[in-house]
């Protein structure tokens, strides 16, 4: 008869097999948890970028509005008699830019044209508060739509009206000495009038 010694009996693991699996099960669990979190900051980063691009979008849309309630507001000045125009469209305010001048020539195109210190900034017409309705102040611009206006002589010996508008979203800051915009959206927007 052949005896086993204690070197030859199979070998069993040590402790009961339920504390191994506990072992095993929470290293998964772990695992599991690090990538559920990762995925859900994940998904909150794009969530919150795309809102921020909805809201630019909003931005920028509201300030196309106000430019383009300028440019309403302004045309229709110019479509007046002179005497009943605002006072600063008025002839005498009104500067010729001959007709194929690059933009940073023209009024519109200098910045001293806005700031008021120098251009065509005697034209420098701002639409009336009144005309800016909004029933959310957060919708409102924090500057108010403004547009310039100069002559063009054409070819024929017409004259053409260049109007220039600009809009501003709420937020909108810019640089008071060379009006370089420093935050929120600015829209412009031109048209060109010929009066008979």
């Amino acid at each position: 008869m052949l005896k086993l010694l204690p070197s030859d009996h199979p070998r069993h693991p040590v402790g009961p097999p339920a504390a191994r699996q506990a072992g095993v099960s929470l290293i998964i669990v772990l695992i599991m948890l690090v990538i559920i979190g990762l995925t859900s900051a994940a998904a909150m980063r794009n969530a919150t970028s795309g809102q921020k691009v909805t809201n630019n979008i909003r931005l920028q849309n509201l300030a196309q509005q106000y430019a383009e309630a300028a440019l309403r507001h302004c045309e229709a000045e110019m479509l007046k008699a002179d005497a009943d125009r605002v006072g600063t469209l008025a002839e005498a305010n009104i500067t010729t830019t001959p007709v194929g001048t690059a933009d940073a020539a023209t009024g519109w195109g200098q910045a001293a044209s806005w700031t008021g210190a120098g251009g065509i900034a005697a034209t420098k017409t701002t639409l009336p508060e009144a005309r800016v309705k909004s029933l959310d102040s957060s919708f409102r611009p924090s500057r108010l739509p403004e547009c310039v206006v100069e002559r063009q002589g054409l070819a024929d010996g017409s004259l053409a009206y260049v109007i220039t508008a600009r809009g501003f979203s709420p937020g909108y800051t810019a640089d008071g000495v060379s009006g370089v915009t420093t935050a929120g959206s600015v829209v412009w927007l031109q048209s060109t009038v010929l009066l008979d």
